[in-house]
């Protein structure tokens, strides 16, 4: 519980001073995203959207309201990176696509698998957690090493803080 408080802590001091630093920093970070960047936030989105529907399918395969707590937050997650879809004009791959239904063939391999080895049992469901969030996790360090507009940046700060907060979850 402590390590939540201080995670959060530390996303909203981020947010804080991400938005008062805002006009400063807009002027050193790029206000548009670039070919990768645009394919990355796609690819960002269906793997949150992965997320989601992993523990939306294991929520019903297990006796624990983890998956469908944490489920609902990945909702959250899908929402913030498609409003900055929009934002910058590109298509959600996730719209209109049903639970389990990905464009990323990849990420339609990874949910196949991670849904079968969940169903085996909640360890199982768990250990398939926690490779969701080191997943993500690594993604999501991997990009906030990159310039790149402030409001991705907060967006990617708070998605990560998120997974962490998931990681300690499936852990215990």
């Amino acid at each position: 519980m402590l390590q939540r408080k201080k995670i959060s802590t530390a996303v909203a001091v981020a947010l804080l001073g991400t938005l008062t630093l805002a006009p400063a920093a807009s002027a050193a970070t790029p206000t548009y995203l670039t070919t990768t960047q645009k394919a990355q936030l796609k690819y960002l989105i269906e793997e949150e959207k992965l997320a989601r529907d992993v523990y939306t399918y294991l929520s019903t395969k297990v006796t624990t309201r983890k998956f469908s707590n944490i489920a609902r937050s990945e909702q959250t997650h899908m929402n913030y990176l498609a409003a900055l879809l929009t934002k910058y004009k590109q298509t959600n791959p996730t719209i209109g696509k049903a639970a389990g239904v990905f464009v990323n063939k990849d990420i339609q391999a990874l949910y196949n698998a991670l849904t079968a080895e969940g169903s085996a049992g909640l360890i199982q469901a768990y250990g398939v957690g926690v490779k969701i969030e080191d997943v993500d996790i690594a993604s999501l360090k991997e990009l906030l090493t990159k310039a790149m507009p402030v409001d991705v940046k907060a967006a990617l700060d708070l998605l990560l803080a998120a997974s962490y907060n998931h990681l300690e979850a499936f852990t215990y």
